[in-house]
């Protein structure tokens, strides 16, 4: 597993490794202290898109991981692990939300289709869902 950092930041790869806060080898954001290996993130600017969201997939892979791990308590001492992975999720949505995609896909209209419809024609009618009502979904594209 390949790990690069460089703190100037000139890269998206170190962009995102800096708002992770994955900056150190063997001491990552992980539960073991592991590390996303450079191709995870570059295949993550890669599939967002842009670093920022990037950033935003990477929390929420980090929620996904840390989801796995129970709350303990011993005595006295109790770890919270629930609260790490709610941490990390609610970092996902704040970076999706600063870079516009907080909300991916949006229904983009209804269309009611019957006998009575002036939108279709009748022929549309007899090809509609069973229930008469058309969904339209719209991918929201920046």
């Amino acid at each position: 597993m390949a790990f690069t950092y460089d703190d100037t930041l000139n890269t998206d790869r170190d962009k995102v490794r800096f708002a992770l806060q994955d900056t150190q080898i063997d001491s990552g954001p992980k539960p073991n202290g592991g590390n996303f290996s450079d191709n995870e993130l570059s295949g993550l600017v890669t599939l967002e898109g842009e670093w920022q969201r990037a950033v935003a997939a990477g929390f929420e892979a980090l929620a996904a991981i840390w989801t796995q791990y129970a709350d303990l308590s011993e005595g006295p001492h109790k770890e919270t692990l629930s609260q790490v992975a709610e941490g990390h999720r609610k970092s996902a949505v704040l970076w999706r939300a600063r870079s516009g995609s907080a909300i991916p896909a949006r229904v983009a209209g209804i269309i009611k289709v019957d006998g009575y419809s002036d939108d279709v024609t009748s022929d549309d009618v007899n090809t509609a869902s069973e229930y008469g009502i058309v969904w339209e979904y719209v991918r929201v594209k920046d």
